[in-house]
């Protein structure tokens, strides 16, 4: 059941001696009082802090966007009323959850910086704070923003990544004085300090250029690589239902600070879909379905088309709903039949043993809107569930309302939408659902002999507590083929555990099907869920170490534990169960393409202790 709930009311400002001082400070707090934001005017520049539990986390730090060649952070009074409302709903996710709680304080806070009227939008959860702007009246160019987010000095660690065009950089769990000044670093960023985890991102970019950051000193600061001269300021678009608005205002996109006191928290928050719109009003997304998907370019290249049958009916084998046909298909060509003919063929073919087609398109095909209308209705038209979209341009602000115009269109013919060679998500899978999965990670096409590509053991158990907190992630999963793992030596048991910790309500499992066809966890690769009633993040897990989820499906219970490079020794408990169940243990074999099976009776008084081998890992069903 959906319900909203909004409650307004108005607050004076209070300020050091009235509402038109140089010093004034509004502070609001989370719905549980255990949160509070600050947002201050400190000899005219405008500042916040957050404190959790009393304590402060982050300390003034400076807003404001910068627009017209003017600093619109500095120079600033407050003046006027800020309104104050209450947010208060609920919504299905395909998640971690099934349904998402979205509860907050927000306050409209007037301003009047360097003579222009505009407002600082902020919302306080349980569970972290958000922070935009309305954007002035007759603003005709963004320049940057002056938002930024001063460190505290006590960082046990801090998980960040590389810069890349489509972020598949590398992530990285260092000390605070190892991440490089001056340089971009990719969102989100996630700390450990005085006993909480802070992750600073975005959320609800509709047209405004992506996010990352750049640090100066003890400073993290807003900074977007993909326009560094800024960008035009256009009206809103009256055809788009995400046209970067809000309350009937042009606003910036929310930017975010998650505060947990656990991992546990930190990957069960929903403040980045919370924070988004939800589905225009009288939409239906019940034929959004998730799944497991057979993918074959990873294995083999190209698909052949005489081979086609067989991919479809692996993955009937499998019990998988899905088969995706990447690039390649565009070159086929048979008896007279052009590629559009032969596509349907093979998509055809696919509906009488039971599995549905996504289809692969290079993003150039159509980036102008009657080419892509035309193009997604062919698609549709040869009966395709779903599309991937490949190779799209740096996400300017013109290029991120390309992304959303292509959400609408999939979601009106009832087509799934998988970006790759993409910006990572900002919660707009909440406004279209059928946005179900999207790359934007450094996943499994960064190992693999062909291009002598090799991927180091932190990343993966770095990713879940950095771009997975954003929405989820086509890894691209699961690679079994000794060859493929003779470098850095994943064992099996850490492959198939990405499909356990990494959320992505369709899995494209990377192999060649005979891999998972003859392989001792072949019933488990027929069972395995990609979306969860429960998640839980174990007790054993350290950021950048060692990742373990228990993960519910109904009554079933899977465990996935990812090691880092150095072996070690766990412990899990698990009193999670409720009763005492038969399970299904795979442990690292003798090999790291070999694995210890077992089957047992478990309860939850059960410890289970494992030893896990540099890059290994444990998977379970209970």
């Amino acid at each position: 059941m959906k319900f909203i709930k909004i409650i307004s009311a108005a607050l004076v400002l209070c300020a050091s001696t009235n509402a038109y001082s140089q010093t004034a400070s509004v502070t609001q707090t989370s719905p549980d009082k255990r949160i509070s934001l600050t947002v201050s005017t400190i000899n005219k520049k405008l500042v916040y802090n957050i404190k959790a539990d009393k304590k402060i986390l982050i300390d003034n730090s400076p807003l404001g966007l910068i627009a017209d060649s003017v600093d619109l952070g500095d120079n600033v009074v407050m003046r006027g009323v800020v309104q104050n409302s209450k947010v208060k709903e609920s919504y299905p996710i395909l998640g971690n959850h099934p349904t998402a709680h979205n509860e907050a304080n927000e306050l409209d806070i007037p301003i009047i910086a360097a003579g222009k009227p505009m407002s600082v939008i902020v919302r306080i959860y349980n569970d972290g704070v958000a922070i935009r702007y309305s954007i002035p009246a007759g603003i005709k160019r963004i320049d940057g923003e002056r938002t930024g987010w001063v460190m505290p000095a006590n960082i046990d660690k801090i998980a960040w990544a590389d810069y890349s065009q489509s972020y598949e950089g590398v992530n990285y769990v260092t000390a605070f004085d190892k991440v490089p000044e001056g340089k971009t670093i990719m969102g989100p960023v996630t700390f450990q300090t005085n006993g909480y985890y802070l992750s600073v991102s975005e959320a609800d970019v509709e047209n405004f250029s992506d996010m990352s950051f750049m640090r100066n000193g003890n400073v993290l600061s807003a900074y977007f690589p993909f326009a560094k001269k800024g960008w035009e300021v256009k009206p809103p678009s009256t055809t788009i239902y995400l046209n970067g608005t809000y309350k009937g205002q042009q606003v910036t996109p929310w930017r975010t600070t998650m505060i947990a006191r656990s991992l546990n928290e930190l990957a069960n928050s929903d403040l980045i879909t919370n924070l988004c719109p939800p589905p225009p009003k009288g939409s239906d997304f019940s034929w959004v379905k998730p799944g497991r998907s057979m993918w074959q370019w990873w294995s083999i290249g190209a698909p052949k088309l005489d081979d086609q049958k067989q991919w479809f009916d692996a993955a009937a084998k499998l019990k998988w709903e899905y088969y995706l046909i990447d690039d390649g298909w565009r070159n086929w060509k048979k008896d007279g039949k052009d590629q559009w003919t032969l596509l349907k063929e093979a998509i055809d073919y696919g509906k009488t043993v039971g599995v549905k087609s996504i289809v692969w398109v290079d993003s150039k095909e159509f980036r102008k809107a009657p080419e892509r209308k035309a193009y997604l209705d062919r698609v549709k038209a040869i009966g395709a569930s779903g599309i991937k979209i490949d190779f799209i341009p740096d996400a300017t602000a013109e290029i991120m309302q390309w992304y959303a115009e292509t959400q609408q269109e999939c979601a009106d013919l009832h087509l799934l939408l998988n970006f790759h060679g993409s910006v990572k998500p900002t919660g707009l899978n909440r406004s279209f659902p059928n946005d179900i999965t999207r790359e934007a990670i450094r996943g499994n096409e960064y190992h693999m002999t062909r291009y002598r590509r090799v991927m180091p053991p932190q990343h993966d158990v770095t990713v879940p507590f950095t771009r997975l907190l954003t929405g989820p992630a086509d890894f691209t999963s699961v690679i079994l083929d000794p060859k493929q793992l003779a470098t850095t030596k994943f064992s099996w048991p850490h492959e198939f555990a990405q499909a356990v910790v990494y959320l992505s309500p369709i899995i494209h499992f990377t192999d060649q099907y005979q891999f998972y066809l003859d392989n001792p966890m072949f019933d488990l690769f027929q069972t395995v869920p990609t979306v969860w009633d429960e998640t839980r993040v174990l007790p054993c897990t350290s950021m950048g170490d060692v990742v373990a989820f228990a993960r519910r499906k109904g009554s079933t219970w899977w465990v996935g534990v990812m090691n880092g490079g150095e072996e070690r020794e766990v412990k899990i408990p698990l009193d999670f169960l409720t009763k005492t169940t038969k399970a299904t243990l795979v442990y690292d074999g003798e090999t790291n393409t070999s694995v210890d099976r077992k089957e047992k009776t478990v309860s939850k008084k059960d410890v289970l202790t494992i030893k896990l081998r540099p890059s290994g890992g444990f998977v379970a069903k209970m």
